[in-house]
């Protein structure tokens, strides 16, 4: 079994630009954080856009920054290209609040030998945990010491579009009109709220948001949050027969109420599921965030009444808002967005064709900032940026799946130029 060596990923450091720009990335900690009010949810995200607003203005190009954080970069055409159809490239500045982002330590596994990675703390990255592990024997992998998240969601795509707007302003990328945007609170389902599509300015978009090398996303889920309280009574326990109401126990029993073959770890492909992800409370008051999850609206439908039902039998047994239930639109499924305006999907496949990478259409179980968008009237597919395991501390970073990212990107941009919707290569 191997382990990452630090040594290993500064001496590779020295010639390899793009895995650089990804290094630095991932000290910044922007876990999202979905109990704030402020906008961007973190402070983090702010410190990250601040470096980026840098690095982008010393490419003499023009970034802005919104008052939510959000960072715009409208980059002209190539000479001649000026009327070529007008694409937007996005990836989110956030990371997931699931583990920790502070004091990323990435260290490199060097061609990865296929008997599983050990991490610096004892955990282990084997190949239950993560199958697609044996698509990358020999390859060097970007791991973390097991104590934090990597960050490659989504800050391998923000590498690649930073190295590809070097690449563009020094002439060496033909390119039509285009807009790059690095968001905020993309983990926590707030981003698209932030972007004014009619400032964009541009014909379709793709997000650099996937995971395994290849993958296209031309589906997502329909998402809503919940936030389920539940309101106690609290009297001492020497008096307590038939007076004190406990809220941890009305939360428990909500609980045990939910399919629990219809969780994420029951469910594959194209079921959706209800999942439980924090918990706090005393006998007082307790409250419960879940997500739910459904491929087809009407099957989110049903997920939100189930719940509502749920309360409803918790009041009807502890009393009359004893639990009370707030429901919050996350994203929507951009299939059908997709299917109605199929040229950006187009240039997409003929992207991966260009850049010799094998195509893997998928309906991901999950959302980008791609999902409300399309349903908001820009097109927006999703291609990967290479990260396996997010959102934990066995997150991982393929090395030649980032620059196959880069060159997917690359060819997009270059198709999109020269209109064809087929590489002449």
């Amino acid at each position: 079994m191997q382990k990452g060596d630090n040594k290993a990923l500064e001496s590779k450091l020295q010639d390899d630009e793009l895995l650089k720009l990804f290094v630095d990335l991932v000290a910044f900690d922007t876990r999202s954080d979905i109990s704030s009010h402020d906008t961007p949810s973190s402070i983090g995200q702010l410190r990250l856009g601040a470096y980026l607003l840098n690095q982008i203005s010393r490419l003499q190009l023009k970034p802005v920054q919104t008052k939510e954080g959000v960072i715009i970069t409208k980059i002209p055409a190539t000479a001649g290209y000026e009327k070529a159809e007008r694409l937007c490239l996005l990836a989110h500045l956030d990371t997931a609040p699931d583990a920790s982002g502070n004091n990323v330590k990435p260290a490199l596994v060097v061609g990865y030998r296929g008997d599983g990675i050990e991490l610096e703390n004892g955990n282990v990255i084997d190949h239950e945990i993560s199958p697609e592990l044996a698509n990358h024997i020999g390859e060097d992998i970007v791991v973390t010491d097991g104590t934090t998240l990597l960050g490659g969601d989504d800050k391998a795509g923000i590498a690649v579009l930073m190295h590809l707007m070097e690449h563009v302003v020094d002439d060496s990328i033909v390119h039509g009109p285009l807009t790059v945007v690095f968001s905020v609170d993309e983990e926590i389902g707030r981003s698209t709220k932030y972007l004014d599509i009619e400032s964009l300015a541009s014909d379709f978009a793709v997000t650099i948001d996937g995971c395994e090398k290849g993958e296209l996303d031309v589906a997502t889920f329909n998402a809503e949050g919940a936030m389920v309280t539940f309101n106690g009574r609290v009297v001492h326990t020497a008096i307590a027969y038939g007076k004190l109401k406990n809220a941890l126990k009305m939360m428990a029993e909500f609980i045990a109420g939910l399919p629990a073959d219809e969780a994420p770890e029951t469910t594959k492909d194209e079921a959706g599921f209800y999942h439980v992800h924090d918990a706090t409370g005393s006998v007082a008051h307790a409250e419960l965030m879940m997500i739910l999850r459904d491929f087809d609206k009407e099957g989110l439908e049903q997920r939100h009444l189930f719940v509502e039902d749920l309360v409803d039998q918790i009041n009807a047994k502890y009393g009359e808002k004893s639990c009370e239930v707030l429901f919050v639109s996350q994203y929507e499924n951009m299939e059908t967005v997709l299917r109605e305006h199929p040229k950006i999907l187009e240039y997409c496949r003929a992207a991966f064709k260009k850049a010799g990478i094998e195509l893997t259409e998928k309906k991901v179980r999950g959302g980008t900032d791609g999902s409300n968008l399309s349903c908001r009237g820009l097109p927006c597919p999703n291609i990967f940026a290479g990260p396996l395991n997010c959102h934990g501390v066995y997150e991982c970073l393929p090395v030649p799946s980032l620059h196959a990212s880069y060159e997917v990107t690359k060819a997009l941009v270059e198709l999109v130029a020269a209109g064809k919707i087929e590489d002449d290569d």
